[in-house]
């Protein structure tokens, strides 16, 4: 009954309605929700559940403006920016877009080429109600300018309009697209780029989702722990080389980079070799390297085959066994990356490590 009394309730005030889609969705629900609520525009806002696809065409079709925003499905590469899924991961996603009204919207990420390519399944929307983004020239929303400090900055291109945003302690490519969804849905609901902007900077993002934070002894904690596959490790390893922390952050002027990584899981037959890549790129970005679970082994073993001594890598086959160990060799000024798959539970470790715990 409630569920009817609910519909009913839909049918009368027909709400705009967003519905999040793709692996990035958590974070750019988080994103879009905060950014909007800020200047007070009213929307219903789901996260894509294709068991409840019936109820999301329900929602499409009565909407005064409906929109689709697809994140991405496919792993998303560091050192490239184009990139595909399987094409089998949208077959729900594309179903919405195809019963997507004239005055509907699709927000498509234009770097994943499965993503971009759901507008060519569906000839009823008009251009101009498709928007892209992403790192490529041809995406209407388009990052340039990626600078990494105590946080990320970048620019956003569209239309011929190019506003500078800065995300307080977040990094990874993850966290730019987010931005940019949320520069795209802000245009849908009348914000200029200058206030999506001006909004992002008090956006923190999910916990575990690449996340500077406050670690013991006045070092600090770059959070990966939510979840990893080993492109997004490999980023967050690149990225930890890269970061330089002002001297006004406390601790050293160079701080020392310390890895803690678990396994990553579900690679398959490559598992091996796929750990062992990310040891080799763990090696001229960390200063030392503390691994937890068996797979994980095998990212000392790149490090080592790569030159890192073994006084400089630590091995442990879980959590307990090496957190106390952990936060021992930490000193002031370090900067600490967390990252593993989220069976690893890495998130303990933050806990561990955090200030005011």
């Amino acid at each position: 009954m409630s569920n009817i009394i609910s519909k009913l309730n839909f049918l009368i005030k027909k709400p705009k309605v967003i519905i999040v889609a793709g692996e990035g969705r958590a974070c750019a629900a988080e994103a879009i929700c905060k950014i909007l609520e800020k200047f007070k525009k009213e929307f219903l806002l789901f996260e894509l559940d294709t068991e409840k696809i019936e109820e999301f065409e329900f929602f499409i079709k009565r909407s005064s403006l409906p929109i689709l925003v697809v994140t991405h499905t496919g792993d998303i590469p560091p050192n490239k920016d184009f990139f595909a899924g399987e094409i089998e991961k949208n077959t729900e996603i594309r179903k919405l877009a195809r019963i997507m009204p004239s005055h509907g919207y699709l927000v498509l990420n234009f770097d994943d080429e499965t993503v971009r390519e759901i507008k060519d399944y569906n000839p009823p929307i008009a251009h101009s109600h498709i928007f892209t983004f992403g790192f490529q020239e041809g995406a209407n929303f388009r990052a340039t300018d990626i600078r990494l400090n105590t946080g990320t900055n970048f620019k956003i291109n569209y239309k011929g309009d190019i506003v500078p945003v800065w995300l307080e302690r977040l990094f990874g490519k993850e966290q730019i697209f987010t931005a940019l969804t949320v520069a795209a849905v802000g245009v849908i609901f009348d914000l200029n780029l200058i206030e999506a902007s001006q909004a992002l900077k008090d956006y923190h993002s999910l916990p575990g989702k690449m996340r500077l934070t406050k670690g013991v002894k006045n070092s600090w904690i770059l959070d990966d722990s939510k979840s990893a596959t080993i492109f997004s490790m490999i980023e967050a390893i690149e990225i930890l080389g890269k970061i330089s922390l002002p001297p006004n952050f406390g601790g050293e002027s160079s701080p020392r980079k310390i890895a803690v990584l678990g396994d990553v899981i579900g690679i398959g037959k490559y598992t091996i070799e796929a750990h062992e890549a990310i040891g080799e790129k763990v090696v001229g970005n960390t200063d030392l390297l503390f691994t937890f679970g068996h797979r994980a082994k095998f990212i000392a073993q790149g490090a080592q085959s790569r030159g890192m001594s073994l006084d400089k890598i630590f091995q442990f086959d879980n959590i307990e066994g090496g957190k106390i160990q952990l936060q021992n060799e930490i000193k002031e000024g370090d900067l600490i990356l967390v990252d593993g798959s989220k069976e690893m539970e890495m998130g303990k470790i933050v806990e561990e490590i955090k200030a005011g715990r």
